[in-house]
């Protein structure tokens, strides 16, 4: 038996051992291993490979049986695609994408069994297997569903990506654009000249590949959706702030930490010592509460998340481990703690920061690196002489409002014309009670 080897089946081996070697590596990388929606995305293109694989054998071995089988394997890619999708946008499954493609699904695979489905052609110089009638109208109808769904979801993630990885997001966008609309272009010239699904699937190729290796090497590219983190604090038992790190800007701050506040002052000592985690409801958000033997973790997020709970208790179980001996001392400096970002890189690396708008916005880092007009240094300096102390204030001056600055110091003066004002007699009262 000779086989039909041509560039077109060299074209769709190529396709299916690439989309197999980033699958795996996908796999393999630490930062996107446990990903949900990553692993539903795999199984797509899991079976993307397979459709190749088995649309080559076809045209190998000149097979309508094989050709079938690739066309029925379109069914599966569209579900796990879809569900990929959808749980990076909502961390749910269900939409109506989905329960379209469930009701057209039975209908596809019970026409590639039909007469006819498949036949063999000469159009480019050697026989190929195509797909004929309503079975090649439903393939192409699977086909469409798939860039289209791919499409959006590239425009959703370019669009909404924050800047810190708004590079990683034009590297996938332009790969979903190589792969979807460049790729539909010459599918649908296939349909005048069966030369255009060489250009077709190589595009496919290359887009394909791009996009995925954006997303192996930007795993946060999957979490810009559905939910935003701000802010994670924690607390010691007698209330002194431990930890504190930011994800986002947000005009709801203030609100947040008071509701975490009073939420712990309001719980009773029963649920304290549950152990477990408390999700509290606030007007702008969630506060994602974890109460242990020694510390109070909150973590602040638009909306609470399976995925955000289990990082809270992750997170919580090794800072009391990492920070026994300094909980056990009760030291409450913060700098103490410090090192505790590697917990965050560990639990919280794949989720994006949003706190940097711009190129031009200073990078707040501490306050010996932060410049601020002298005269306003010189008043500093002089209301607080710690140096330690003169550091957090300018770092925290710089994410204050502009107006700031002024009424600090205004109601400095304030309060001190006051205190010169009271006597001694009367200052040596208030010292002793």
């Amino acid at each position: 038996m000779v086989l039909n080897w041509n560039i077109e089946v060299i074209l769709d081996f190529i396709f299916a051992f690439s989309f197999l070697i980033t699958t795996t590596i996908s796999y393999t990388s630490p930062k996107t291993k446990k990903i949900t929606s990553l692993f539903y995305l795999r199984l797509a293109f899991f079976f993307f490979s397979l459709f190749m694989f088995f649309d080559g054998i076809a045209i190998l071995f000149v097979s309508e049986l094989f050709s079938r089988i690739s066309g029925m394997i379109l069914f599966p890619i569209n579900i796990f695609l879809v569900i990929s999708i959808n749980f990076i946008f909502k961390e749910t499954f269900y939409s109506f994408w989905l329960v379209l493609v469930c009701s057209l699904g039975p209908l596809f695979i019970y026409l590639g069994f039909q007469p006819g489905a498949v036949g063999i052609s000469y159009d480019i110089g050697y026989p190929r297997i195509d797909w004929r009638g309503f079975f090649n109208v439903m393939g192409m109808l699977f086909t469409a569903i798939i860039s289209l769904y791919l499409l959006y979801w590239g425009t959703k993630t370019y669009f909404n990506a924050p800047y810190l990885i708004r590079k990683a997001a034009a590297l996938f966008y332009l790969g979903i654009i190589i792969g979807t609309v460049v790729g539909m272009i010459f599918y649908l010239l296939y349909i005048l000249d069966s030369f255009y699904i060489l250009i077709s699937n190589l595009s496919m190729i290359i887009g394909s590949l791009i996009f995925t290796l954006a997303i192996i090497k930007e795993p946060k590219l999957l979490y810009i959706f559905p939910f935003t983190v701000y802010r994670i604090v924690v607390k010691n038992r007698d209330g002194h702030p431990l930890f504190d790190h930011d994800w986002s800007e947000s005009n709801l701050s203030e609100k947040i930490f008071t509701g975490f506040i009073n939420a712990v002052q309001l719980m009773s000592e029963d649920v304290m010592h549950i152990g477990g985690l408390l999700d509290i409801n606030l007007e702008e958000g969630i506060l994602i509460l974890k109460e242990s033997e020694r510390i109070t973790v909150g973590l602040v997020a638009s909306k609470s998340s399976k995925l955000l709970r289990d990082s809270v208790l992750n997170f919580t179980t090794d800072f009391e481990k990492i920070f026994d001996r300094e909980l056990k001392r009760s030291i409450d400096d913060m700098s103490a703690y410090d090192s505790a970002f590697e917990l965050i890189e560990k639990y919280f690396s794949n989720f994006p920061y949003k706190i940097i708008k711009n190129k031009k916005q200073p990078l707040i880092l501490t306050g010996k690196y932060i410049k601020i007009p002298l005269e306003l240094e010189n008043k500093l300096r002089n209301i607080f002489p710690d140096q330690e102390e003169y550091e957090a204030i300018k770092t925290e001056l710089i994410k204050s409002p502009i107006s700031f600055s002024s009424e600090f110091t205004e109601l400095y003066k304030e309060l001190k014309d006051e205190i010169e004002k009271i006597s001694d007699e009367e200052m040596k009262y208030l010292n002793e009670n």
